[in-house]
Parts: structure tokens; sequence; C-alpha cells
């Protein structure tokens, strides 16, 4: 099982080798990452039913690790969402880029991506998972770079780099400082080493901003976005491992940052404000991708601060889940277009009454908050699911409960298909609870459902409040909070423009001698 793991790990690399003595660049790829996602299912298993899978070089009487890789339930997940979605990602790119003068590059360096991430989820020592996270960061450079001659590709590398470094930088300072303190740090162990020193500060600090950094967080939210122009296959590359970094980070090394309250502080609030920012941006972006990004971006900032408060089995459902959901969706983008267009281009439904449209508004509020107390007290008398982390994600699920019933009262004016979409919505919620319950005690081994609540459910109070007026603001038709989202409207409009800004200019008779650039963003949906 040991060879097993490495071949998972290592030889989606090979592609590069491949390429070079020949291979065609379609199959290559997809080939040998296939293998190893199959090589991944097979230490999958075994992880289930006997235990971790090791492949580590180890010194001293104790059996420290100096190097190598490591399978315990939780990094056995994330290796299959590496691996699962690289392998479909570049079977789509070699449709995508066929005839592309560039795809054997784009095959090459996906595959070291690739490698890298995985390297990133399974190693088995502090030192190297941080080699990892540099490796990716660079590959994601190279990856951009590679369509340099593109007007998209300086803002894109530029904020990537920075994002790069000060990822890099806050990383490698934590794990300097953990090193001096307890040596090559063995992440094998299920308590890691902690200290009330100052020392123990300084690296939860440290491992916070990284992943703000690696996770597109405010205030360094900028550089997914700028990726959007990027080949279809990239953007949804960065959804198998790159752009979820900061929640890998997280999860692995919560023991080094659970005791400190202003580290996870300060992970809760780049979490919140990050999670309002991209959901807004993302209800008002007139083309597909950029939405997708935006959507991203909120997701990213929901998931840390899930564990920022402690749901650490509820942020890795969440993280997979999401991961193989975006992916799906960027591939998928150019028949959402089709898609929008056909809808567009067809006959207008039948709204219906005013007095029927807020009646619905009515229930797309009401209907999800009944299903979801009725699903909080189903499971929590049956499963104990009180923590204030699964309070948020439930916080999460009554949002899209609310879009979903308000999408479907649009379209609906008659009784019976809207109390037929209640009831699978109800039954929908219960489940999605009774999936979180089975997945935390599949990873309890490994991981602990919930860690200390360092922040109580009451902080929880002021994201509630901007959300329920977010989505009322959304959902009404009252005129004074029409008005209201309008301009809501107009200043996220404003605020998701990536292009370059442009430069301050004399004014000459009261006008301005050189007009604002555009944004390199194409329009690919309008919105009217």
């Amino acid at each position: 099982m040991s060879v097993l793991l490495l071949v998972s790990v290592l030889l989606p690399a090979m592609t590069g080798p491949l390429l070079l003595a020949g291979w065609r660049t379609g199959r290559c790829g997809v080939a040998v990452t296939t293998f190893a996602a199959v090589s991944a299912v097979v230490v999958a298993i075994e992880v289930a039913v006997r235990g971790p899978v090791a492949a580590v070089m180890t010194t001293g009487p104790d059996g420290s690790a100096v190097a190598g890789f490591y399978a315990d339930r939780v990094s056995v997940l994330l290796l299959l969402l590496v691996l699962g979605v690289s392998a479909v990602v570049q079977g789509f790119a070699t449709r995508y880029l066929r005839g592309d003068a560039r795809a054997a590059r784009f095959a090459a360096l996906t595959g070291l991506l690739t490698t890298a991430t995985a390297a990133m989820v399974t190693a088995a020592t502090l030192i190297g998972l941080a080699v990892a996270w540099s490796a990716i960061g660079l590959g994601l450079w190279w990856l951009l770079r590679v369509y340099r001659a593109d007007a998209w590709v300086p803002v894109a590398v530029a904020r990537t780099a920075r994002m790069v470094l000060v990822g890099d930088i806050a990383l490698w300072t934590a794990v300097i400082v953990a090193t001096v303190q307890w040596g090559n740090v063995d992440l094998r162990a299920l308590e890691l080493p902690t200290t009330t020193s100052a020392a123990g500060s300084i690296i939860a600090g440290a491992l916070v901003i990284a992943a703000v950094a690696r996770s597109a967080l405010v205030p360094i939210a900028g550089w997914l976005p700028a990726t959007v122009a990027a080949p279809t296959p990239l953007s949804a590359l960065l959804h198998a491992g790159i752009v979820n970094g900061g929640g890998v980070l997280l999860l692995r090394l919560h023991p080094m940052i659970d005791s400190y309250a202003t580290a996870t502080g300060l992970a809760f609030l780049a979490g919140a404000l990050t999670a309002v920012y991209g959901t807004a941006l993302m209800l008002t972006r007139p083309d597909v991708k950029s939405a997708l990004a935006y959507s991203t971006v909120g997701q990213m900032g929901f998931m840390v601060m899930t564990c920022a408060l402690g749901a650490y089995s509820a942020a890795l459902f969440h993280l997979i889940a999401h991961g193989m959901y975006k992916a799906t969706l960027f591939l998928g983008s150019g028949s959402a277009v089709g898609d929008h267009v056909k809808e567009r281009t067809a006959p207008p439904r039948p709204l219906g009454s005013p007095g029927a449209r807020r009646a619905f508004g009515a229930l797309a509020l009401l209907v999800p908050t009944v299903a979801l107390a009725g699903a909080v007290w189903l499971w929590e008398s049956v499963f104990g699911l009180a923590h204030s982390g699964t309070v948020l994600l439930l916080a999460f699920a009554w949002v899209t409960g609310t879009r979903l019933m308000w999408g479907w009262a649009r379209r609906v004016t008659k009784p019976g298909p809207a109390s037929a979409f209640i009831a699978v919505l109800i039954a929908v919620m219960v489940a999605y609870l009774g999936a979180l319950s089975v997945f935390s005690a599949f990873t309890e081994p490994t991981l602990r459902a919930a860690g200390p609540a360092v922040m109580s459910a009451w902080t929880l109070i002021p994201v509630f409040v901007v959300v329920a007026a977010l989505t009322t603001v959304r959902v009404t038709t009252v005129p004074a909070l029409t008005s209201l989202h309008k301009t809501l409207y107009v200043v996220c409009l404003s605020l998701g423009d990536l292009g370059p800004r442009a430069r301050r200019t004399a004014f000459t008779r009261g006008a301005r001698s050189a007009a604002p650039t555009r944004s390199f963003v194409p329009v690919v949906v309008g919105e009217s």
C-alpha cells in the first residue's frame, strides 16, 4: 500500500517527461492521472478498513518522520478530490485546447501542479507540507504565464504573485518558528505540539495569514477573480485543492491555532467579511465565469469561518462538496451560456398577479426557516448537532433554500407544483444534515468533529443579520427596498470591476484627456 500511495502522489508529475518522450498530449495527462486516482481509491479502501497508510522516511529510536506521505481518513478524502477533479479537468482540456500550440505545456504544468497539491494534502511532516505549498504557488504562477501573450495575463500574474509571496512568507515564518521549537513536526499525530509562549501565537497568526492569502479572502481576494479569463480547465483545476489550500492548512494544523483567540478571531473576521463580499459581488457579475469566481470567494470565506468556529468535520464536508460542485460548474460554463441564451429568447412565462408574487416571496423566506427548524430539532435530538459551526452551515442551507424557493416562485403560479417543491426542499435539508452526521462519524478517528468553541454561537448573529437583510432585499417587492436593491447592485457591480484603473490626468476644458481603460474580463452573458 505504501507503493500505491507513492504512485498516487508522484505519478501525475510524469506527464512532462512522457510528453517529451513522444506521447500524445491529450492521452498522456489523462492516463497517468486516472491511474493515480485508481491507486488512490485502493489506498482509500485500505485506510477505511485497516487504518492509515504511510510511506515515510524515519529516524531515531522513536521513529520520527523526516519526509514522506501519510494517508489517513482525512488526507485520503482530499487526495481523491485532487486526483479525481484533475483527471476530469485534463480530459476536458484535451478537447478544449485541441489545436492550441500551448496545450503540451499546459498538460505538463497541470501534472506538476496535481502532484504538488496531492503532496500537500498527504505530507507527513510540516516542512514537507510547506515545500508542497510553495510548489503549488510557483506552479500556478507558471501555468498562468503559459498564456503570457494574452491581454489579461499582466493583471492575473501580478495579483497571483502577490498572493503567493504573502502566503509563502507567512507559512514559512510559522514553519521556521515551529521547527526551532519542536524540530520537524510529525503530522501523523492527531495532537500536534502546542505552546502558550509568544512563539505559539506567532505560529497561529502566521498560519491564519497564509490561509487567508491562498483561499482568496479579504483583503487578498482579488487574485482569484483575476484569473477568470484563463482557459476554463485552469479555472476548474483551481478547485482541485489549490484555492481550498487555506482550508486544508487550517484543518491539518488546527491544534496549533485553537488555543489562540486572536488568531481564530482573525480567521473568523476575514471569513465573515469575505462570505458577504463574495456572495454580494457574485449576484451582480454580468459574465458566468466571474460570477462563479466570486461565488468561490464567498464559499472560501464561509469555509474558513467554519474552521474558526471549530466545526472541523463540517468544514471538510463543505470543502470536498464545494470543490467537486464548483469544478463541474466551471467545466459546464459554456453550456450555461447557451442555456441562458435560450431562456432569454424563449416566450415570457406568466408571472401571475402581484398578490400571488408577494405570497410566494413570503413563502420563499418562511418555508426554508420552518424546514431548517424541523431538521435541527430532528438531528440535534438524534445526533447532537449543536455546535456553533453547524449552526453556520444551517444558515448557509437557509440562504440556499430561500434562493431556490424564490427562483421557483417566479416560475410557478399554481399551488400544486409549489407544494411538491416545498416537500422536496424539506426532505433535502433533512438529508443534508444526515449526510453531515455520517461524514463526521467517518472522519472522527482522524479529525475531531468539533473543536473547542473559542467563539460562541452568539458571534454569528451579525453575520446572520447581514445575510438575512441581503436576502430580504433580494426577494422583496416593497418599493423602498427595491430602490435599495438597485443601489446595492450598482455598488457591487463597481466593486467587482477588476480592470486596470485609469491613470489620473489633468482636466482640459472640463474633460479628461484619457478615457478609463475597460476591464479585461470579457462580458459573456448580459444582464437586463
